[in-house]
């Protein structure tokens, strides 16, 4: 069947199916198990409360053209971190129903946050990309593949890599209660909702609310007067 498909269609056009292929299996592995990251739709920290008593407020959105519809009408699958300066507010909404965690800062023991920067997929995509770009325009000229096709092929496989690149950095934000229960938000860059959030500021939600954690301890323990 390999013999009969090349002798019809050419070596080229069956390196560019493998590769696609290739492209399809690799997506399929690394998609199992994988935490989905949301989108964050609104995003507010500071070390002074907002005028409905939160410290930080965090709402994120599933990633999706679909997602983003239901969004504009208001019942779209969110979840959200609030930190007030008594407790921290886990919820998690979908058109299924609603759960809400309430977690009083006593019972909190640590927060945590992280980033992931995707570089390896970046590099896989360039290269994919650049091969396919290359491989494409040799079977479409019926010629071999010249100077133009190579640098025209590493354009386009910098660009593409370089754009997943920056899209998919994925931030985690989260808590460790006393019971040992970690809650996290795991997300990254919004285009349409025009939000971008960086390490420096996960870095400061997390900061705001271990702070905030301390004092309402430290204020458990202080003797009274």
């Amino acid at each position: 069947m390999i013999i009969a498909f090349i002798s019809l269609f050419g070596p080229d056009l069956l390196i560019v199916v493998c590769a696609i292929l290739l492209v399809l299996v690799i997506v399929s592995f690394a998609a199992r198990n994988r935490v989905v990251p949301l989108v964050i739709k609104r995003w507010y920290a500071s070390n002074t409360p907002n005028p409905t008593g939160h410290y930080v407020v965090i709402v994120g959105r599933r990633e999706g053209l679909v997602s983003w519809i239901l969004a504009l009408v208001g019942i779209d699958a969110t979840t959200s971190i609030t930190v007030s300066g008594a407790r921290i507010e886990f919820e998690e909404a979908s058109l299924s129903g609603r759960t809400k965690r309430l977690i009083p800062l006593t019972s909190v023991c640590s927060t945590l946050y992280g980033y992931a920067k995707p570089w390896k997929k970046a590099l896989i995509i360039m290269f994919i990309v650049g091969a396919l770009v290359v491989f494409g325009s040799g079977l479409f000229s019926g010629q071999s593949p010249g100077f133009g096709s190579f640098v025209l092929g590493l354009l386009l496989g910098f660009g593409a890599g370089a754009l997943h690149y920056v899209l998919n950095r994925q931030f985690t934000l989260g808590f460790v209660e006393d019971s040992g229960v970690v809650s996290s938000i795991r997300f990254k860059r919004s285009i349409v909702e025009n939000q971008e959030i960086n390490e420096v500021q996960a870095s400061y939600v997390s900061e705001v609310t271990q702070a905030l954690i301390e004092s309402t301890k430290l204020s458990l323990v202080a003797p009274r007067t």
